[in-house]
């Protein structure tokens, strides 16, 4: 549904301003410069804004109530989030041209929702499937968890604009390279891949933002950040089929009180 809104509301819009770039500058600017916005309201706006709780060390909703935020780490992580986003711009528009199909590239083909809806489907099942494996292979292998996947977990109670403070090879290899897979199979069409990629970021930076208000995953993610050795998956698919699946206590209580 939000992705047929977005082509309702936003392609008319934007087809005409895109086909005129990519007329003036060639595909590859106009493909990098239509990223660029995604990544930029999706992760820096959206980053920004899910911040601001933690800055202000707001209490309510907050699903480790006793962290509050290191001001000094978090600007001490900005080159690397920032270097990892600009990271992500290149592979993502690279990859994109290389192997999506010509037909992709039509700024003003509004797919069907049977389209989108595979399209989703796809994206989101591949994703899942390929991050939980890559993301607990990081954790089981003491290595590869010393050399890579330590850095992100610096961070025990993250805060939205950590969501990709990361070694530069795990955001290539478990959060960038999963999330391609979907729409190389599919041949989606790449508005709509933008429109995916941002509301990826959106949801990234809800869950690395520490409140239950912002996150859509009920704090899973920040209870992998506390305890390590749970929640390796993204909507809790995988972790559920491997008995890795944990709820942070606050929102386990709650769920246990409306079941009852």
């Amino acid at each position: 549904m939000f992705l047929k809104l977005s082509f309702a509301v936003l392609l008319p819009i934007a087809a005409p301003v895109f086909e005129s770039y990519e007329q003036t500058y060639g595909r590859n600017i106009t493909v990098a410069l239509a990223f660029s916005l995604a990544l930029g309201f999706g992760f820096l706006g959206a980053g920004t804004l899910f911040t601001l709780p933690a800055i202000l060390s707001l209490k309510q909703w907050k699903v480790q109530v006793n962290k509050d935020l290191d001001k000094q780490m978090l600007l001490k992580s900005l080159p690397l989030t920032l270097f990892n986003l600009g990271l992500l711009l290149v592979i993502n528009v690279v990859v994109l041209l290389k192997c999506l199909p010509e037909q992709s590239f039509d700024w003003h083909a509004s797919p069907s929702m049977l389209s989108i809806a595979r399209d989703s489907f796809v994206g989101l099942i591949s994703y899942e499937i390929a991050f939980f494996y890559v993301h607990r292979l990081f954790h089981q292998n003491k290595k590869l968890y010393a050399m890579i996947h330590k850095l992100h977990h610096t961070w025990t109670s993250p805060v939205a604009l950590t969501a990709i403070y990361c070694h530069p090879l795990e955001l290539i290899v478990s959060n960038t390279l999963p999330g391609l897979i979907g729409p190389i199979l599919c041949g989606s069409n790449i508005f709509a891949v933008i429109i995916q990629t941002f509301a990826g970021l959106v949801h990234t930076t809800g869950v690395h933002s520490g409140y239950f208000c912002i996150c859509d995953d009920q704090g899973m993610h920040d209870e992998h950040h506390r305890k390590f050795n749970v929640n390796y998956g993204v909507i809790g698919l995988m972790d559920n089929l491997y008995g890795s699946y944990c709820l942070p206590p606050a929102a386990a209580v709650k769920l246990s009180s409306k079941t009852e």
